[in-house]
């Protein structure tokens, strides 16, 4: 019998540092942020894991949900937002001032880097990116296969999730028509078969 990994993916609920790039940037959960999440999952009743992105718009969420389920919580980098290194932290105004037509360029084609192969933030490319999500869900697939896990983390990463998943091609049509709001929830769950996995996005998440 083919074993079944069940996969809910929540999104953090609003943090501080609002109409800013958060990016690896640390900010805290608000109390409205946590509400949100809270309902998201509300009907959520059984859980074996808890997997967060390290930073703590998403980490003290996971912790919460671990002690109410009483289970273990895994902080992880590997779930972190989009590293935008310079950029990281930076209002939408004060980018268009620092960079003028230059950020608009690179939302037109994030796959882009410069010609020594780094991005223009000096953070992670877009490729490197996709290549760390991509090993973090090959990671949690082999640690918790069988289980019904709980994955806190963010917009950027979801996106990048189902870029993968659903074999989206490499360019910037999924990221401009894909909308997140705070404390989405999606739900993957994966068949396990013939050496082989089969994800299926099921939608809305808390159907059977």
């Amino acid at each position: 019998m083919a074993k079944i990994t069940q996969i809910d993916i929540l999104r953090h609920g609003l943090p501080e540092g609002d109409n800013c790039l958060r990016g690896h940037t640390d900010f805290v959960l608000t109390e409205q942020g946590f509400e949100q999440m809270k309902m998201a999952i509300e009907n959520l009743n059984e859980l074996d894991c808890v997997v967060s992105s390290s930073l703590q718009r998403c980490s003290s969420f996971a912790d919460f949900i671990a002690q109410k389920f009483t289970i273990n919580a895994l902080h992880s980098d590997s779930w972190r937002e989009m590293n935008f290194g310079d950029w990281d932290g930076l209002t939408r105004q004060q980018l268009v001032e620092q960079l003028g037509d230059d950020i608009d360029h690179y939302w037109h084609d994030p796959w882009h880097v410069c010609e020594d192969g780094t991005a223009p933030h000096n953070g992670e490319t877009l490729e490197q990116f996709d290549i760390r999500i991509k090993r973090a869900w090959q990671a949690l697939l082999t640690q918790y296969k069988g289980q019904k896990i709980l994955l806190v983390t963010h917009s950027g990463v979801m996106r990048q999730l189902l870029r993968l998943l659903l074999e989206m091609p490499r360019n910037t049509t999924y990221l401009h028509r894909i909308h997140l709001p705070y404390a989405a929830r999606m739900r993957i769950t994966v068949y396990h078969d013939d050496q082989q996995d089969w994800p299926q996005l099921q939608w809305p998440p808390f159907c059977d």
